[in-house]
């Protein structure tokens, strides 16, 4: 096969730019922290909906103390407070099993940390115990320069901690 001068120019202009595209794309996602489900449990202790950072050893045990709760705390502990935080969202008391909350999506707007969160819950004609659990899910978020946590999807309002930076 045989290649002109601007048949070779051509493609290595589109390949110059579809690798511009590329690093692009990768510099705008280098800006979202990133975010890592730690574990979830069915029961947490909390009751209320809501949202609670943890950024230092002794908040972490006084979450940790909460009577009633049933999270896998080992993995918890492993997580290394200089680097990440830990970021614990509740769905609060519910009249049955079948309830659970996810990480859906992440975002940084300025100084606030978005997390938008996938609620999961019994389909009305699913046989489920009847047990009041208080479902939640743990997170480890890198460093960043957010001064508040914002948490969506949980309820109708985002739920908003600031982190004390």
């Amino acid at each position: 096969m045989k290649y002109t001068r601007s048949t070779l120019l051509a493609s290595s202009l589109l390949l110059l730019a579809v690798t511009g595209c590329s690093a692009t794309g990768t510099a705008t996602s280098a800006a979202v922290p990133e975010v890592r489900q730690i574990t979830q449990s069915a029961h947490c202790g909390l009751t209320g909906p809501g949202v609670a950072y943890i950024h230092s050893q002794e908040s972490l045990e006084s979450l940790l103390g909460v009577a009633g709760q049933n999270m896998s705390t080992g993995v918890i502990r492993q997580v290394d407070l200089q680097s990440e935080q830990l970021v614990i969202v509740t769905l609060g008391q519910k009249p049955t099993a079948g309830y659970s909350v996810g990480l859906a999506d992440v975002a940084q707007d300025g100084s606030t940390l978005k997390l938008n969160m996938r609620v999961s819950q019994p389909a009305p004609d699913m046989m489920v115990a009847q047990v009041i659990t208080s479902p939640c899910v743990v997170l480890a978020v890198a460093s960043g320069d957010w001064q508040r946590v914002e948490v969506t999807g949980v309820t109708e309002k985002p739920l908003v901690k600031r982190t004390g930076k």
